[in-house]
């Protein structure tokens, strides 16, 4: 796979099969990933790889906050949706269009299912730095991480609302003092579904560069 096959055919997954990702590749993939640039090699991530028994459990709790419909209380400030301009409310208009025309849209509470991944990780950043520069090292870092996923035939959809109750969080996982909770990212072998193929759109170079001689 070259890498402009891997810029332009990684893609958000929805639903996973429940095969297991092998060890061994895991720690490949998070290797590989953690060669990704930051400001002056900072490196500001702190990873979780989340399976087993204790995704179970994270699934189980998200799912009663998710029916009892409990306002999330995120780390970092998540805007509301009517808080972005038109133009970007209109390409996330296009986007839900799309996957409600899908034959198989997932359930309402498949969010909160992580889309039936059999892995999540969980990337967090140091509460004592501002957390501008940190959140930019980490989205090269999940990048690099859903670019070597998908190379190696993985699957990725990378998610905010997996961080939307930190405190569930905290409560499941180690070593989590000090740490905010920046974004989680599904991962797992894709299922052959609509929901996984559906046509996808970008905005035009004319519509996001300015050329300047």
């Amino acid at each position: 796979m070259t890498l402009e096959q891997a810029l332009r055919g990684r893609r958000s997954i929805r639903k996973y099969q429940p095969r297991p990702v092998d060890d061994a590749l895991l720690r490949q993939l998070l290797d590989e990933a953690r060669w990704s640039p930051s400001w002056a090699n900072t490196q500001p991530w702190t990873i979780w790889v989340v399976r087993g028994e204790t995704l179970a459990r994270l699934r189980a709790k998200l799912q009663v906050r998710t029916q009892s419909e409990a306002p999330g209380a995120p780390d970092l400030t998540m805007p509301a949706r009517d808080a972005w301009p038109e133009e970007m409310r209109e390409r996330t208009a296009r986007l839900r269009s799309a996957i409600a025309a899908s034959p198989t849209t997932p359930a309402p509470a498949g969010s909160s299912d992580f889309f039936g991944a059999p892995c999540v990780v969980f990337v967090a950043i140091d509460e004592r730095v501002p957390a501008q520069y940190q959140c930019f090292d980490v989205g090269l870092w999940v990048q690099s991480l859903c670019l070597a996923a998908h190379e190696h035939g993985l699957g990725t959809c990378i998610m905010a609302m997996a961080v939307r109750q930190p405190d569930l969080l905290r409560e499941l996982l180690p070593r989590t003092e000090g740490k905010r909770f920046a974004i989680g990212v599904a991962l797992g072998y894709p299922k052959p579904a609509p929901i996984n193929d559906f046509p996808r759109e970008r905005a035009s170079l004319d519509e996001l560069v300015t050329w300047v001689d």
